[in-house]
């Protein structure tokens, strides 16, 4: 914004407050259009933030009703994996299949991050912040109980990684496996949860 001093002298009070109003008007001219461009922004911001972040939810209920199906599938698989294992420990001849492996689609959370590092959550009511800040906070619990549940579901075969035949392993071991095992049904079950209180929420969101 830019201000010049008056082109002709002032040679009494009426020229000087003649030009101190112009400068006046001038400047709130300036300074409403300038209020009115940063609004249009912050509008324009605010509507692509929301429309971002309807799309990422949509995309999100999507992978956590996947999810629901997986985790189904891992809590049964754990179920055969402990079934087996009691078979192994009191028969060296059965053959049976213990798998230990977690298919699982992370939540995204792009828009939201974008959101806020626009400054775009700025200018939204609180209320509406607070609801979107709910529903990612369940995501990034998930997530993050999706990847130690994936670990621990690795370590469970970690008897099976030594090399040594399943006919070969103690009591110790087999009972070790157990109890991995049926920890790792455990965390699946409160991942599957988790899963489910997100989705609701993610859902309830959508509708609004």
């Amino acid at each position: 914004m830019d201000i010049h001093a008056p082109h002709e002298p002032v040679h009494s009070w009426r020229d000087f407050f003649s030009h101190l109003t112009i400068v006046t008007i001038g400047l709130f001219i300036a300074l409403m259009l300038e209020a009115g461009v940063e609004a249009v922004h912050h509008r324009h911001l605010v509507r692509e933030a929301r429309a971002n972040i309807r799309t990422e939810l949509q995309s999100n209920h999507g992978s956590a009703q996947h999810d629901l199906q997986l985790l189904q599938k891992a809590i049964d698989l754990q179920k055969t994996n402990m079934a087996n294992i009691r078979s192994m420990s009191k028969d060296a001849n059965f053959h049976g299949v213990v798998s230990n492996t977690l298919s699982f689609d992370s939540l995204d959370d792009a828009a939201w991050r974008t959101a806020r590092d626009t400054g775009a959550l700025g200018y939204m009511p609180y209320q509406e912040i607070q609801s979107y800040s709910d529903v990612y906070m369940l995501a990034d619990i998930v997530n993050q109980h999706a990847i130690t549940t994936g670990e621990h579901d690795y370590a469970a075969a970690a008897p099976f990684m030594m090399g040594i035949s399943p006919d070969k392993l103690d009591a110790d071991d087999y009972k070790k496996m157990l109890h991995d095992n049926a920890a790792v049904e455990i965390e699946l079950i409160a991942l599957q949860q988790f899963v489910q209180q997100y989705d609701d929420l993610c859902v309830a969101q959508l509708k609004k």
